[in-house]
């Protein structure tokens, strides 16, 4: 697929409950992104099934990207103008059209993603974006304090967010030494759009790789 200007946007599960979700939809419909589902509600459902069972995390792993998939499927259902990809190959076929990721979790087996609550669709968006070659990452958030960040939070490396909650342990090791720029921003985000996707450094944080 051609992916200058094309951006993967990862909407965060929590957003689930925010009034700003179809909002988020309606704006980027509108462009030409990949839309990462986020496990909201649905991957809280395997992690307190697994908590009262006790299975293993493989079968928790490929729960939760399933998890993924029926807040894709939700998304796709709230906003009809956005189009359902499964296969990497899906999205040359989609250009031009905004796209929801439902991902295959045998797709994420063959490519050795590990069984880990570590790695969220946080992790996942950075590795699509990687096999996509876009140019730029948005995690969309629901903390409010990433819609008017103040000093030097307009820049934060992969550690220091994930001390702070905003990105899963993993994501600094798939966004590490890749093409693509990593952004984060609150639920609120959406009114920066398109321009955001024209000047990020205004509208977003920059999420630096760590050292």
């Amino acid at each position: 697929m051609e992916a200058k200007n094309i951006w993967v946007v990862k909407l965060g599960g929590s957003l689930v409950s925010s009034h700003c979700l179809t909002l988020w939809l309606e704006t980027l419909s509108k462009t030409n992104a990949v839309i990462v589902p986020g496990g909201g509600m649905f991957a809280d459902a395997v992690r307190q099934a697994q908590a009262h069972w006790h299975f293993n995390d493989v079968t928790a792993h490929q729960m939760a990207i399933l998890a993924m998939r029926q807040y894709g499927l939700m998304l796709v259902g709230l906003c009809p103008k956005l189009i359902a990809a499964t296969a990497l190959e899906d999205f040359a076929e989609f250009q031009g059209q905004t796209a929801v990721w439902l991902p295959n979790p045998d797709t994420l087996d063959e490519a050795r993603i590990p069984a880990s609550w570590e790695i969220t669709s946080d992790s996942l968006a950075a590795w699509l974006a990687d096999q996509l070659g876009v140019e730029n990452l948005l995690l969309v958030k629901s903390m409010a304090e990433l819609d008017n960040p103040v000093g030097k939070a307009h820049e934060v490396t992969g550690t220091l967010a994930a001390d702070a909650g905003w990105v899963d342990p993993a994501f600094d090791y798939y966004a590490k030494n890749r093409p693509f720029k990593s952004w984060l921003c609150g639920p609120e985000g959406y009114a920066k759009l398109p321009q955001g996707f024209i000047e990020p450094t205004h509208a977003f944080t920059l999420l630096r790789p760590s050292l």
